[in-house]
C-alpha cells in the first residue's frame, strides 16, 4: 500500500470518516427501508421460517402460538422485520467500516485482519445455524413433549416464543466468536499457546458459566449443546495461536 495512503493527517481522517458515515446513512438507509418493506410484506413466511424447527416435528394442534395482547402480533412482526432488515444491510455497514480502517493498517496487520474478519462472519453464521437446526428443535421439542406428558396444552405467547428463539440464535452466534477473540488477543501478545493449554480447565469452567448466561433457558440440554462445541473451538484456537506464534518467530528470525 502506498505511503501517502497511510500518512493521512487527523483532519483527513475525520474527513474520510464523515464521508463513510454519510455513505452508510444514505446507502444503508435506503437498503434498510427497502428490506423492511419486503420482510414486512412477507411477514407470514418470516414467522413460519422461525417456527419451522418446531412445527415440522408436531401436528398443528400440538403447537399453538397465541397473542395475549391486542397489538402483540403487530409488534412481533415489526420486530422481526426490523431485525431481518438490519441483518440484510449489515454487509454494507461492515464494508464501510473496513474501507475506513484498512488504509491505516500495516501490511502485516492487514494480512491477518482479512482472514480474522472472514472467520468472524463464518463463525457467527455457524453458531446461528447450529442453534437453528439443532438447539431450537431439541429444546422446544423437549418442553413440548413434557407438557403433553403432563396433559397440559402448550399454548405459548407469540412474543415470548420469538424473543426466546432470537436470543438463543444471537447467543450462539456470539459464543462462536470465541476463536476470533482468542486470535485477536494472541495477535496483540496478551495470550500464548502454552498459557491457553495450561489454563484449559479454567477455560472450560468459564465456557460452562458463559453457556448458562448466553442461553435464555439455561437448561442442561441447552448448556451442553453450546458448551461442547465451544470446548472444541477452544482447542482449535490453541492450534491457530500456535501457528500464528510459529509464523511470527520465523519472520523474526528471517528479519
Amino acid at each position: 500500500m502506498p505511503d501517502d495512503e497511510k500518512s493521512m493527517t487527523l483532519g483527513e481522517h475525520l474527513t474520510e470518516l464523515r464521508r463513510r458515515v454519510i455513505i452508510c446513512l444514505l446507502v444503508t438507509g435506503g437498503a434498510f427501508f427497502a428490506a423492511f418493506a419486503v420482510f414486512f410484506a412477507f411477514k407470514k413466511q418470516t414467522l413460519a421460517l422461525l417456527c419451522d424447527p418446531v412445527t415440522r416435528q408436531f401436528q398443528q394442534s400440538q403447537f399453538v402460538l397465541r397473542t395475549l395482547e391486542p397489538f402483540e402480533g403487530f409488534m412481533v412482526m415489526m420486530k422481526l422485520s426490523l431485525i431481518a432488515s438490519l441483518v440484510a444491510v449489515s454487509p454494507v455497514i461492515v464494508y464501510q467500516i473496513w474501507a475506513f480502517i484498512a488504509p491505516g493498517l500495516k501490511d502485516d496487520e492487514l494480512r491477518w485482519a482479512k482472514p480474522i474478519l472472514a472467520s468472524g462472519v463464518l463463525l457467527f453464521a455457524g453458531g446461528v445455524a447450529l442453534c437453528y437446526f439443532l438447539v431450537v428443535p431439541t429444546v422446544f421439542s423437549f418442553f413440548l413433549r413434557l407438557n403433553m406428558d403432563m396433559g397440559v396444552e402448550a399454548a405459548w405467547s407469540l412474543d415470548r416464543f420469538i424473543h426466546t428463539e432470537l436470543m438463543m440464535l444471537a447467543g450462539f452466534g456470539l459464543a462462536f466468536e470465541l476463536p476470533l477473540v482468542i486470535a485477536f488477543l494472541a495477535l496483540i501478545g496478551l495470550v500464548t499457546p502454552e498459557g491457553l493449554a495450561r489454563r484449559r480447565k479454567y477455560a472450560i469452567l468459564l465456557i460452562v458459566i458463559g453457556s448458562a448466561v448466553l442461553t435464555p433457558d439455561p437448561s442442561a440440554i441447552t448448556m451442553l449443546i453450546m458448551a461442547v462445541p465451544l470446548c472444541v473451538l477452544y482447542e482449535a484456537s490453541i492450534i491457530v495461536v500456535k501457528i500464528m506464534a510459529s509464523r511470527r518467530r520465523k519472520k523474526a528470525m528471517a528479519g
